[in-house]
């Protein structure tokens, strides 16, 4: 069994910390954890893993945990675990100006092709030596071996070029 966890704090290590350490003393393991920083607060992600007395005693402690250290906790257990057997990893990187009709249409094709979004993350910066904001978005994609890569990758390379959008399509290698 896996319990998935969202931490939204302003004092990210303590959080962070004190998680670990509870995943440790109930016996459950982490299975994935990423953590980042927006704007004033720190957000944290975990998958545990463990049975489900690991798992219920680990959950009876997020409360004192959220209360203890003022932060905000949501978890949902997950019964089962996803099986993917036909689907190949890419990773699709895009850099544009700063605009939300970018990511709004490239998430919409690929919705509208069948392709799940497995991982997305993206930031706003300033452009060098320009007075302008860009905005670089980083998605890893499943692509079911039933759909034509070559076509996908060339639909979206033209949804890009129409948007103004430099785009990066490769195999997806885990670093």
């Amino acid at each position: 069994m896996q319990l998935a966890i969202t931490v939204l704090s302003e004092s990210p290590f303590n959080a962070i910390s004190e998680l670990i350490l509870s995943t440790v003393t109930c016996g459950c393991r982490i299975s994935d954890i990423k953590s980042s920083r927006f704007g004033d607060l720190h957000c944290a992600y975990f998958l545990i893993e463990g049975n489900w007395n690991q798992l219920a005693k680990y959950e009876s402690t997020l409360h004192a945990t959220e209360k203890k250290l003022q932060l905000k906790i949501h978890s949902t257990r997950i019964e089962k675990k996803r099986i993917v057997t036909d689907e190949i990893p890419y990773l699709v990187e895009i850099i544009g100006s700063e605009s939300s009709e970018i990511l709004n249409k490239v998430v919409h094709f690929l919705r509208e092709k069948d392709v799940e979004v497995e991982d997305i993350s993206g930031h706003r910066y300033q452009a060098p030596y320009l007075d302008a904001q860009l905005f670089s978005t980083r998605l890893v994609i499943s692509i079911s071996q039933q759909v034509s890569l070559f076509q996908l990758r060339d639909e979206l390379m033209y949804l890009c070029d129409q948007l103004n959008a430099d785009l990066i399509f490769e195999p997806f290698r885990n670093q």
